[in-house]
């Protein structure tokens, strides 16, 4: 595809990680009978790791408190150095004893506990891990929750052991919760990164797993871990303990526990209550009260991630009938409803819509958004009507003209200016989600509605006749554009005005002679769509998607050697740009190596990628093709223009199997593009009349030198393009 210019890592010894977690032991100045240090470097057996876990004498430790408020100073330092050497071990005694009457006593045992002296990293910790928990302690409360999303993005037995140290141990609760969450969320994530790796297979076939390879953790990694977390929570009484024992009992029984999870949150809803003195603004933000201590924003995201781990272990129902149970926690806003909604409507858990509507009929009414993602529940299981009395009640909603009945109240200019620009957002979301029909008419409300002088009307008309022209309706989109370009033609304020809007005439032009002449080459008429074609390739060459339909043109032979000569032209521009590309970078040594390699990456993707998408559509070295478009998705992984490009490329050198394997990757990216689903059939159907007699399920397995994106990655990207990523139930990991 044209685009504008603008391993998992193996853990071997899992045990060792565990073997000198700080969460079951003394910090420093325990040692063994021998004398010698009761933990090493090296991994032992189960039975060994468990009888190394210390056995502290409380009374020793309330001793040892009680001395902290000593009259003699002597003994006050022999106590806190004590405590210090013993560690996280006497954790729970002192965090008991920051309320000690004596506030010297209290004062200390706040010191202790609040983590500035805690050396938070283990030897047995991999380099990462200890570089992540460096000076964790002493980083603010924001800082700290960026380290824990940090871990988070590690291999799952990598970063365990510390996360369940910073769960256990954090002195401040809201980051001890952010950490439980982050373990539950953590094989959730690598189990979607397992699932889409480059093979031919489909990416449903691994759904729920084996209940060997639950979540990508095998049965030992389980049993590792529900021992660890059985020991280290066993007297834990905060939420997030009580959270780490019931993930405990599904590591162990292989499934999604959803009544064990609604007994916890039916427990927390007493601390979750706004008190009584607390204002409505702050209820309305999921605030924490006076009194209470888990936030409304903390048991929403609990809930939608058990939901998705339910999902994801193949539990669908019970993760429909879970969230739907306890719907009420969603907060009533309209952002976290329209995720959750478009979340459910992704995995078809329509029963979520249905139940978040009445529990919030009011937002819903009031929110085009949420009336979409109703009435798309609606048509998917099978309610066309009422899902058409949903949109027209969501098309009604902001007004971009007063009404002319004078009984009417008048809307201020600005507050229609920005209705208008909520359809357009409105429309580009819902072609997104290949909701088409419904886009079209956000698209018509303003061009209807709106003066054609209109900024706004004239954006409709820009995107969708872009929407149109990916359909394949070039005379909808010459009917979109000739008003435009003819008033643009006629008045110079006019175009100037949309100039100051970044609308290029020669833009316009350009594209409504191309889609013309495609139109003209419909009806039959090769020699008029030659002529528009060419004026629009005059006027913007580097649209080359121009140039492939002007190679496609059956008209004569003289055409057809003047195109072959165009795009061997195109085609050596694209080569000297791209080696004067890399010799400006090699000779450029100003700003920052990190930023230069940044820019030079994506012009020579970008080159790439032209150069690729030209010859795989016409004529030219497919094999050098391939190879540049590879090397494209080496600079910018993920990319599904440049997977789309990836896969025709394949195809032009005749390996269907893998150009069908890209094409699906790409479509996973973007699963609503017409261009990408209509390429995709294409190379499917050659396969098919390639191999009679046989499946789509019986093509080869292919492995594909193509680098993967991670989540992060497109996440970035989206928000690069000025694309605000759907949240999900896994990104508050990366907030």
């Amino acid at each position: 595809m044209r685009i504008q210019n603008p391993t998992r890592r193996p853990l071997k010894m899992v045990i060792c990680f565990l073997v000198g977690s700080t969460l079951l032991v003394p910090l420093a100045g325990l040692l063994g009978p021998g004398g010698g240090s009761f933990f090493s470097n090296t991994a032992m057996a189960d039975s060994e790791w468990l009888r190394t876990v210390p056995v502290v004498d409380d009374d020793e430790i309330a001793e040892l408190i009680e001395g902290l408020g000593s009259q003699s100073y002597a003994t006050r330092v022999r106590c806190r150095q004590r405590l210090s050497r013993i560690g996280l071990a006497a954790f729970d005694a002192l965090r008991q004893a920051r309320d000690h009457p004596d506030n010297e006593i209290a004062i200390v045992a706040r010191k202790l506990t609040s983590g500035v002296e805690v050396p938070w990293a283990v030897s047995t910790d991999s380099p990462i891990v200890q570089e992540i928990l460096n000076e964790y302690g002493s980083r603010s409360v924001l800082a700290r929750r960026q380290r824990i999303g940090r871990l988070a993005a590690l291999p799952t037995m990598e970063a365990f052991p510390a996360l369940v140290r910073l769960t256990r141990y954090e002195p401040e609760p809201k980051l001890s919760r952010f950490a439980a969450m982050a373990l539950l969320a953590q094989p959730v994530r690598a189990t979607n990164e397992l699932r889409s790796e480059w093979t031919t297979a489909n990416a449903d076939a691994n759904t729920a797993g084996s209940r060997d390879d639950w979540l990508g953790l095998s049965a030992y990694d389980r049993s590792l871990m529900v021992t660890h977390l059985q020991q280290v929570f066993a007297k834990d009484t905060e939420f997030s303990g009580q959270w780490m024992l019931q993930y405990a009992s599904e590591l162990e029984s292989g499934r999604f526990e959803p009544e064990g999870w609604t007994e916890l949150i039916e427990a927390m809803e007493s601390s979750w209550d706004i008190d009584e003195g607390a204002s409505e603004q702050n209820a309305a933000r999921g605030a924490i009260a006076a009194g209470a201590t888990i936030s409304g924003d903390e048991m929403f995201r609990l809930t939608w991630l058990n939901a998705e781990r339910a999902r994801v272990l193949g539990q669908i129902d019970d993760a429909s009938r879970f969230f739907t149970r306890h719907i009420d926690v969603i907060p009533p806003r309209t952002r976290e409803l329209t995720d959750a909604a478009l979340w459910a409507i992704d995995h078809r858990l329509f029963d979520v819509i249905t139940a978040a509507h009445a529990k919030h009929q009011s937002l819903f009414e009031k929110s085009p958004s949420l009336l979409y993602a109703s009435a798309e529940a609606l048509l998917e299981s099978g309610q066309p009507e009422l899902a058409v009395e949903r949109t027209e009640q969501a098309l009604a909603l902001n007004p971009v003209v007063n009404s002319e009945d004078p009984e009417q109240p008048q809307l201020h200019p600005v507050l229609l200016e920005s209705h208008a620009k909520a359809h357009l957002r409105i429309a580009a979301n819902l072609i997104e989600r290949g909701l088409s029909d419904w886009a079209q008419a956000e698209y018509r409300k303003l061009i209807d509605e709106l003066p054609l002088h209109d900024v706004e009307s004239t954006t409709a008309r820009w995107e969708l006749s872009e929407h149109l022209a990916e359909l394949q309706q070039p005379a909808e989109v010459v009917a979109l554009l000739q008003p435009l370009v003819d008033r643009m033609e006629k008045d110079d304020d006019f175009r100037h005005k949309l100039m100051a809007h970044d609308f290029d005439y020669q833009s316009l032009r350009s594209h409504l002679d191309f889609q013309a002449g495609l139109d003209l080459a419909n009806k039959g008429d090769p020699a008029a769509a030659s002529e528009r074609m060419q004026n629009a390739f005059s006027m913007n060459p580097e649209n080359i998607d121009i140039l492939i339909a002007m190679y496609r043109l059956d008209w004569n032979e003289e055409w057809k050697v003047d195109v072959t000569g165009q795009i061997e032209s195109v085609l050596a521009e694209i080569d000297e740009d791209i080696d004067e590309t890399q010799q400006t970078f090699r000779e450029t040594g100003n700003g920052r190596p990190g930023r230069q390699t940044a820019i030079r990456e994506m012009l020579l993707a970008n080159f790439y990628n032209q150069y690729a998408w030209l010859v795989s559509n016409t004529e030219g070295d497919y094999d050098l093709a391939l190879k540049r478009s590879i090397e494209s998705l080496e600079m910018s992984p993920g990319s599904d223009a440049l997977l789309d490009t990836c896969g025709r490329c394949y195809y032009a050198v005749g390996n269907l199997p893998a150009a069908i394997v890209t094409q699906r990757k790409a479509v996973e990216l973007t699963p609503n593009s017409p261009p990408l689903r209509r390429q995709l059939k294409m190379f499917e159907e050659a396969w098919l009349d390639a191999n009679p007699g046989k499946s789509l399920q019986e093509l080869p397995e292919v492995e594909l030198p193509i680098a993967k994106a991670s989540p992060q990655e497109l996440t970035d990207r989206q928000r690069r393009l000025g694309v605000v990523p759907p949240d999900g139930p896994l990104s508050f990991l990366d907030n």
